[in-house]
């Protein structure tokens, strides 16, 4: 078996609140072996198929984890617009390129959370196959939607307890590694309500039973507060976006956030810079001022949620409207920006934690045993998150990334 070793001034494992200095990480086949100080090396020089040695300033980490994409989506200003007259063969071309470009930013894996399911498991299978390389896809290929109701355009459209069960027997049987429901619409499909519950709290409880009796884990997209709660009341894995969204705005409500927490509810609140990257060159565009006020309020959204116990998961919704799936780091810097979580929660959010909600003790840590998924990059990102900025070097499934 051919083996890797990886050395650099540090290495952060993805759980542990501080690196090891002066470390290194020894990679056999697919997994690691490994790691520890560079003094436990002497006298191995030579043992090794390859040897890296990144230098003093470089810091290796676990792969990091999208936890939402739509790998087929254009990041246009109308993704309904565009996947509606965009070929499949389009699509399908573009989701290749998206996850190339991923990779190279340090992503190994993606959790990809609605398109369509010739397109999804094709890409999922093509990268465990050696036939294209990209991260680890994790996908739900078609979400589970009402009649017209949010993605509705790559979504199994169901409208009661028993379409809704038979979507989820359907979704399992095409290969849905889990289920995606849309809780509420969503300001990316014409027509649907953000505010509103799309789905009864019994019905979303029929689509989380059976999804748990396929052994499957169910991500739940929810603006509103009805979706939120629905969520709640079936115990779905993870909330994805949990905006608690009023037509007047963001209400928090305590008690809702206690009883995530309490249920073990992973939130994944989505933050990208989305729009907010046209404001660098013109801040004084005309919907500045509310676009950056409801940015604080989605900011204070996660502060008190976190400050409230729940446990945060890092995803960007790369494909969505201004968002490319070149952005992540900077997606990753923003929240830390503006919810004042340490580099360290923000690290763990798109890595061991992450691996957690996804039931994946294989990925998101740096100790023998775990998948061989490796981002190094220049600089400390336990001081100052930006060098996720400047990768230097990607391992995926024990390959460097040429």
């Amino acid at each position: 078996m051919t083996s890797m070793l990886l050395k650099a001034g540090r290495v952060y494992d993805g759980v542990a609140e501080r690196a090891l200095e002066h470390a290194y990480v020894l990679i056999e086949g697919q997994s690691i072996a490994a790691v520890g100080r560079q003094a436990e090396l002497a006298g191995s020089t030579g043992r090794f198929t390859q040897e890296i040695d990144l230098g003093p300033e470089a810091t290796l980490l676990p792969g990091l984890i999208n936890m939402h994409t739509h790998m087929s989506f254009s990041a246009g200003e109308s993704i309904f617009d565009d996947h509606q007259q965009e070929s499949y063969e389009t699509k399908l071309i573009r989701s290749v390129e998206n996850l190339k470009v991923a990779l190279r930013t340090g992503v190994t894996t993606v959790r990809d959370c609605g398109t369509l399911n010739g397109i999804a498991f094709a890409m999922r299978a093509a990268i465990e196959r050696g036939v294209m390389r990209g991260p680890r896809v994790i996908a739900s290929g078609d979400g589970v939607t009402t009649t017209g109701g949010h993605l509705w355009f790559c979504g199994v459209e169901s409208d009661s307890e028993v379409e809704v069960r038979r979507a989820v027997r359907a979704q399992v049987k095409a290969g849905a590694d889990f289920i995606k429901v849309f809780a509420t619409g969503g300001n990316s499909t014409p027509g649907t309500n953000s505010y509103a519950a799309q789905y009864s709290e019994r019905e979303m409880c029929t689509l989380t039973e059976e999804a748990r009796r396929l052994g499957k884990r169910v991500a739940s997209h929810a603006h509103g507060s009805p979706g939120v709660i629905a969520s709640i009341t079936a115990r779905v894995t993870t909330i994805e976006h949990c905006s608690f969204l009023h037509p007047t705005g963001i209400q928090y409500e305590p008690e809702q956030a206690r009883r995530i927490a309490d249920a073990g509810i992973y939130v994944c609140p989505t933050v990208f810079q989305g729009r907010g990257k046209l404001l660098v060159q013109q801040p004084d565009l005309p919907w500045a001022a509310e676009f950056l006020a409801m940015r604080e309020e989605r900011f204070e959204l996660i502060r008190r949620l976190v400050g409230q116990g729940v446990k945060l998961i890092s995803g960007s919704d790369a494909g969505v409207a201004y968002n490319e799936f070149t952005d992540y780091p900077d997606d990753l810097i923003l929240t830390l920006e503006g919810t004042d979580l340490s580099p360290t929660y923000v690290l763990q959010s798109t890595t061991s934690v992450a691996a957690e909600a996804l039931g994946r003790s294989d990925l998101g840590v740096l100790a023998p045993g775990k998948a061989a998924d490796i981002l190094a990059v220049q600089g400390n990102p336990l001081h100052d998150l930006r060098a996720l900025k400047t990768p230097v070097l990607v391992v995926s499934r024990g390959c460097v990334v040429p």
